[in-house]
């Protein structure tokens, strides 16, 4: 089964195609169609904005702090997108 790439973890995480509002199991991220064209927008979906999720990932291992709870390592089959980049 074919898996899309959660924007904010770079995980291969995602049945649905983007936008479809899924929650990523490994960065609680929920893919958020607006957040992810304008990836400063803090509204919507998520709390905070796709470019802090992602720098917050790095930091904590989720895309919020107080998420992490809720997250988990990625399995065997959710490798990381090779064409996955952080937003600068």
């Amino acid at each position: 089964m074919t898996k899309y790439t959660c924007p904010c973890c770079g995980y291969r995480t995602m049945d649905l195609g983007p936008g479809h509002y899924e929650i990523c199991p490994v960065c609680f991220w929920e893919d958020d169609p607006i957040q992810k064209q304008n990836p400063n927008y803090d509204g919507g979906a998520n709390k905070v904005s796709l470019r802090a999720g992602q720098q917050n990932f790095i930091n904590f291992g989720a895309c919020e702090e107080d998420m992490r709870v809720y997250t988990r390592p990625p399995n065997n089959e959710e490798l990381r997108d090779v064409d996955w980049r952080q937003l600068n």
